[in-house]
């Protein structure tokens, strides 16, 4: 029977080299996160390069990349499928419904009434407000952008990394920072922080990952709830839940505009 995908890396393991076995660990670790992601996003979450990657594949027995990832993606649908036909749980809709229904009510979990005032009193009071995010978190960052729109509050949604740099060099301590970010594996996000924290500008990061290394320059620091990792479900997507967070901190910056 031919390994799948997992099994392969792990019965090639001992004999990678050292980049070999951090790109392994990282897709070990992150299976989903790897079979949705692009050379170059993968290049960056593992910090090597695609021809690292391109060789990785092949030293594990592929023709390339994109065949491996083609082999991950097919593998996780199929466990899934195999999962959820041997369940007690066989309806995917309900699988996934009551997937999202637990993982929503465990948002409130993650901070406190007095950490909504905070966050909603500086996005009221700011000068301006940048709101940074990447591929994906970029989605909720539009978001949270437009639903301030709607308040009365002006605010800029930015994804490019040069433009977070020239931004951040102008920001004061009149301004507010905000990130989206899972898990900032790339890196981007540190030097952005130092800068703007450097300048007395107020910092605010949500992500679902417990301590970043920029976190203790942080004014304010929300760990939400993973559905992606913790999840037995394939490809659910962690943006659904920034967007219910999202409408937790607006109702609450709604009430104190009015």
């Amino acid at each position: 029977m031919a390994l799948n995908p997992l099994d392969r890396i792990r019965s090639y393991y001992e004999d990678m080299t050292k980049t070999d076995r951090e790109i392994a660990a990282w897709i070990m670790d992150n299976p989903r996160d790897a079979a949705r992601s692009t050379i170059g996003a993968l290049a960056e979450y593992t910090h090597t390069s695609k021809a690292a990657l391109v060789r990785f594949s092949t030293r594990i027995g592929y023709n390339g990349f994109a065949e491996f990832k083609f082999d991950l993606s097919r593998y996780l649908v199929s466990r899934n499928a195999s999962q959820t036909e041997t369940s007690a749980e066989a309806d995917s809709f309900h699988a996934i419904t009551d997937t999202y229904t637990e993982y929503i009510k465990r948002i409130p979990e993650c901070f406190d009434r007095e950490d909504l005032d905070r966050i909603s009193d500086l996005l009221i009071r700011s000068r301006r407000t940048k709101i940074f995010g990447v591929n994906r978190t970029f989605n909720s960052a539009r978001q949270l952008k437009q639903r301030l729109l709607k308040i009365g509050i002006d605010a800029e949604a930015v994804c490019d990394t040069t433009d977070m740099s020239d931004t951040c060099e102008m920001l004061t301590e009149e301004d507010l920072l905000v990130i989206f970010t899972i898990t900032d594996n790339a890196g981007i996000y540190n030097d952005h922080v130092v800068t703007a924290a450097g300048h007395d500008c107020p910092v605010i990061c949500f992500t679902m990952t417990p301590a970043l290394p920029f976190k203790k320059m942080c004014s304010h620091y929300i760990v939400l709830p993973r559905i992606s990792r913790d999840s037995s479900i394939s490809f659910l997507d962690d943006q659904a839940i920034f967007l219910v967070f999202i409408e937790i901190l607006l109702n609450t910056a709604a009430a104190m505009t009015r």
